[in-house]
């Protein structure tokens, strides 16, 4: 109440007095912030934004741009660079400097001082240049804060902006025949024309298709050997813009090197572009055609011979078995039609042979088209190659039919064939016997067959002496030794040899019919199986063959009768040595039988008769047999001419002490041990045949 009753009692005075005041006092705010703002405006910052092409220095990029803008591709890598300037008119102390983005490129607290009239540069030891890298188009703005008077004050630069672009480039490369106009087609076959290589027109269109302008384009085609070369261009080329370049086209100075003679096989042309906008940013395209030049050809032949350094037309051949030949391979080039234009040139041959399984490449054998090369093993041999034609033989008969498989090329250029040559034939005939076909030498004298010989016919076969009844065992046969009294020498036993029984020889002095009955009967016995009519013959023969006496023989006298008897005595030796095998022995002599009476000689005569009847009967049926036998022998080759030796040896024995006694006392006896001249005598007269 009191403060409104003073209120109206102030005076209008005061009020006035209140006004001037407040006047004064906002005329002076007004001229210090006049005052301050002079000196921010003389304090400048300045921000630029620099592309980070690959290469470019940093420090000499963003001391010298003056850039605001740029266009690049999304993420690619961009510099901002931050540049402050005193003319404040006096010094200044640099505090932190952020820009609008958020990051803080320095925080000096505090920082240098920058005296009236200095500017701080950027450099990459001072951190006033930053690399950044967006994705989307950034506008971006800095604050740097310094201190002057005590007081702090923040400028701002101006803006910056990275445009994110999407630069796109296409180049299309075409191929054909030369014309004033582009080809479309990517694929072209120049052959031979005119016996000469055929030519290829390329054309060349670049298309921006991108958002920013090309002010720069290098084309390199390697195959051409264009490799960089620019374009000649009056403005930009901005989006859309298309750029053609033929062989005649007056954009680039390498334009006549789009017209190529095709002088290889084939060949793969492709083009790269690359086109630059101002603010540094790329973009590139290729493109790629195939050209085929002339296919090369070959022809081969293959021929046989007989010597490693010759090769003729011939491919076939003929010989005895183990004939040696040799091959060589002519190889013609058919890909041209004369050798002097020098076209298609094969310089390196591949050759694999059929008959020797070799193979072998010549490296240094250039032949062009429509030439020839000639291969033997003379020619693998001067270069060092192994020698894969030969020799080769033929031992067995036959038609033996080989070839060659052979592939030329030209490894620069490309060209390439394969071809398989004829085939070889080498006959081997079977040999055969020669024949006299010709007229003019005489034929062979004909030499006949030999003389068929009959087959001999084998000697009569004569039966073994001894009769050897079957099944009984027969013993070895016995020498028996016969004495008469009074010394007389005996009568020898006629010798029984291979063949059979020898025939005595005749003595024609002594009277017919007297014959020694000690002999007859043993024969008989011996040969024909009669009993000796002799008693002494049948105990002797018995004994001789059987080993026991005789049981036709009459009853013997007693011991006593047969010491007192004056019939002639004898001493009877049997001997029976069973011996494998049949050595004679020397001391051996002949059946020596004691000389019968006078008497007894008609009786013995008839007995010899009758056996001899009985005897030739036996030898008929005999005969026969033998007669059989001897046919199966020659006709199954067996010769019984020879039997062999006998299977018996005769040996002597001492006489047994019975004997002794039957001896009469005044007849001398025999001793094994001391024989007498006689038996010497008998012992050198024993035939051979005998064993």
């Amino acid at each position: 109440m009191h403060i409104k009753r003073a209120l109206a009692a102030l005076s209008p005075a005061l009020l006035l007095l209140l006004a001037v005041f407040w006047l004064i006092a906002g005329e002076s705010r007004r001229a210090v912030l006049a005052q301050e703002a002079g000196a921010l405006d003389n304090v400048l910052l300045r921000k630029t934004v620099v592309f980070a092409a690959p290469g470019l220095d940093p420090e000499a990029a963003c001391q010298s741009s003056a850039e605001t803008t740029i266009a690049v591709v999304a993420g690619a890598p961009a510099y901002y660079c931050y540049a402050i300037t005193n003319n404040s008119g006096g010094p200044i102390t640099l505090l932190s400097l952020l820009d609008d983005n958020g990051a803080t490129v320095v925080d000096w607290t505090p920082g240098p001082v920058l005296q009236d009239g200095q500017t701080l540069t950027p450099s990459l030891t001072n951190g006033l240049i930053r690399t950044v890298s967006v994705m989307t188009t950034t506008v971006s703005q800095a604050l740097w804060t310094f201190e002057k008077g005590g007081r702090a004050y923040q400028i701002a630069s101006q803006p910056t902006t990275i445009r994110i672009v999407d630069p796109r480039l296409s180049a299309t490369l075409t191929v054909g025949a030369p014309s004033a106009t582009c080809s479309t087609t990517t694929s072209y076959n120049a052959p031979l024309v005119n016996n000469a290589y055929g030519q290829a027109a390329y054309c060349l269109t670049i298309r921006n298709q991108g958002d920013i302008s090309f002010t720069k384009h290098l084309v390199s085609i390697p195959a051409l050997g264009i490799v960089e070369a620019p374009l000649t261009l009056s403005s930009p080329t901005p989006p859309n813009q298309t750029l053609v370049i033929t062989h005649a086209s007056p954009l680039a100075s390498w334009s006549s090197r789009l017209l190529q003679t095709v002088d290889v096989a084939s060949i793969a042309v492709r083009a790269f572009v690359t086109s630059t906008a101002p603010n540094g940013v790329t973009a590139a395209a290729s493109s790629v055609v195939t050209v085929n030049g002339p296919a090369a050809s070959i022809q081969v032949k293959r021929n046989v011979m007989d010597r490693p350094d010759r090769c003729e037309d011939d491919s076939t051949t003929s010989g005895s078995p183990g004939k040696v030949v040799f091959y060589c391979i002519v190889i013609r080039n058919t890909s041209a039609l004369t050798e002097s234009l020098q076209l298609v040139p094969l310089t390196v041959h591949e050759l694999v042979d059929g008959a020797t399984g070799g193979r072998v490449t010549i490296t240094d054998a250039l032949v062009y088209g429509g030439g020839r090369i000639t291969i033997t093993n003379q020619f693998l041999a001067e270069r060092g190659l192994p020698q894969i034609l030969g020799p080769v033989q033929y031992r067995q008969p036959g038609a033996f039919s080989t070839n060659v498989s052979v592939t030329s090329s030209n490894p620069e250029r490309g060209f390439r064939a394969t071809a398989t040559s004829n085939n070889t034939v080498v006959t081997i005939p079977t040999p055969r016997p020669p024949t006299p076909t010709s007229t003019f030498t005489p034929l062979p004298t004909w030499t006949p067959l030999p003389t068929w010989t009959p087959v001999p016919i084998p000697p009569t076969w004569t039966p073994a002496p001894t009769w050897t009844p079957i099944p009984t065992w027969t013993p070895t046969p016995t020498v028996l030794f016969f004495s008469t009294p009074g010394g007389a020498p005996p009568t020898p036993y006629p010798p029984i040899g291979i063949g059979g029984l020898a025939t005595p020889t005749p003595d024609f002095s002594a009277p017919p019919g007297f014959l020694d009955p000690f002999a007859q009967t043993a024969t008989a016995q011996a040969l024909f199986g009669f009993p000796p009519a002799d008693p002494f013959a049948q105990t002797a023969t018995a004994q001789a063959f059987f080993g026991f006496e005789s049981p036709l023989t009459t009853p013997q006298p007693p011991l006593e009768q047969a010491m007192v008897s004056p019939s002639p005595q004898a001493v009877i030796t049997v001997t029976a040595t069973p011996e494998p095998t049949s050595t004679i022995d020397p001391a051996l002599r002949p059946i020596q039988p004691p000389t019968p009476p006078p008497g007894e000689a008609a009786g013995l005569f008839r007995a010899v008769l009758t056996g001899t009847v009985f005897a030739f009967a036996l030898l008929g049926v005999f005969g026969g047999v033998a007669l059989f036998l001897l046919l199966a022998g020659v006709l199954a080759g067996i010769s019984v001419g020879n039997p062999g030796p006998p299977r018996y040896r005769l040996s002597r024995r001492t006489p047994s002490e019975e004997e002794t006694l039957r001896s009469s006392p005044a007849s001398p006896t025999i001793s094994p041990s001391t024989p007498s001249s006689t038996a010497q005598d008998d012992d050198e007269n024993w035939p051979a045949s005998l064993p």
